[in-house]
Formats: C-alpha cells, sequence, structure tokens
C-alpha cells in the first residue's frame, strides 16, 4: 500500500492577526502627516480635519479600532511622524 504525501501550505498565523490603532482626537493637530503621506492605506481626514481609521478598521469610532498585522508597518510610520504623538499603534 502507498501512503501519499499531503503538503499542508504553511500558514502564518500572524496573516490573521490584527493591530489595535487609536487616534487620539483632542490632541491631533489636523497636520495631515499620517493620512497625506505616512499611511493613507489606514487614515483619512475627517471633516474636522484631524485624523481618523479609515471606515474597515473602525471599531465604534473613527478614533479607534483595528488593523491587519500587514499594515503595522504604516501605521507605525505615521505614528512616528506624527508630531504630537495623537497615534498609538499596539
Amino acid at each position: 500500500m502507498r501512503i501519499k504525501k499531503i503538503l499542508i501550505p504553511y500558514l502564518s498565523i500572524r496573516a490573521f492577526m490584527s493591530v489595535k490603532v487609536k487616534v487620539d482626537q483632542d490632541t491631533c493637530t489636523a497636520c495631515g502627516l499620517c493620512y497625506n503621506d505616512e499611511c493613507p492605506d489606514v487614515f483619512f481626514e475627517q471633516d474636522n480635519g484631524n485624523s481618523g481609521l479609515k471606515a474597515e478598521f473602525q471599531k465604534g469610532s473613527p478614533s479607534e479600532g483595528e488593523i491587519p498585522d500587514n499594515k503595522k508597518g504604516c501605521a507605525d510610520a505615521a505614528a512616528d511622524a506624527c508630531p504630537v504623538s495623537a497615534i498609538t499603534v499596539g
């Protein structure tokens, strides 16, 4: 009897992880670095000019939510660039 080996592709658990992101609306100065330059895939300009998370990432409000792990580098860059440290990632 011959046994066939079935190879299961390696699936990274990290592909299914999410990262929490928060924008402090009281601290944000609406400079636009996060949504214009650093991470437009995650952040957008709200009507008041402040940064918010795009709808697909929001959890209850534009100010906080979760992003896929593969967007963490982008969000980290936005947090690092924020002149008033209004963005928290992690």
